[in-house]
């Protein structure tokens, strides 16, 4: 598998996820002797304490998320990929990803959470997270079709003698 990217000079940090911690983290270094890398599976970064907003149709989507390489275009030590990485190789400093491989000098793992049901596998079964836009998406579309069969039961009551 060949290298994504060009050989540099500069030490490569990695940053594995762009929520708020890997974002803070390329703020501190983008001035530095560095070359920064930043992974994320998605394009965008999600501005996690309004999801309930976007839930309850607040607030659109676009209001929240920001794409990470418009949030990086000013720095020139920075670079983004979208992709997966899938296994982290510690004994060569390499990442794989589902797009190459990439050599670090340092990694920095900042990928987030997952909803936690502790264990009740019932409760997971039966209810939703609320840990990406798309889960806010889902919970406002089962919100408003639930909505939506309950005005048509009222209209029929109404109508019905």
């Amino acid at each position: 598998m060949k290298s994504a990217f060009r050989d540099s000079n500069l030490p490569r940090v990695i940053i594995i996820g762009g929520g708020f911690a890997g974002l803070a983290l390329v703020e501190k270094l983008k001035h530095k002797e560095v070359q920064v890398v930043l992974f994320d599976k998605n394009n965008f970064h999600q501005f996690q304490p309004l999801f309930y907003q976007v839930a309850t149709s607040a607030l659109e989507p676009d209001s929240i998320v920001f794409p990470f390489r418009k949030q990086i275009s000013g720095y020139k030590n920075v670079l983004f990929r979208l992709a997966e990485v899938e296994e982290i190789q510690p004994s060569t400093n390499t990442i794989i990803t589902n797009k190459g491989r990439v050599h670090f000098d340092y990694l920095v793992l900042a990928t987030g959470t997952t909803t936690n049901f502790f264990g009740m596998d019932n409760v997971e079964s039966h209810s939703l997270g609320m840990k990406s836009i798309r889960d806010s998406l889902n919970i406002r579309h089962m919100m408003l079709q639930n909505l939506n069969k309950l005005q048509s039961l009222v209209m029929i009551k109404n109508v019905m003698p």
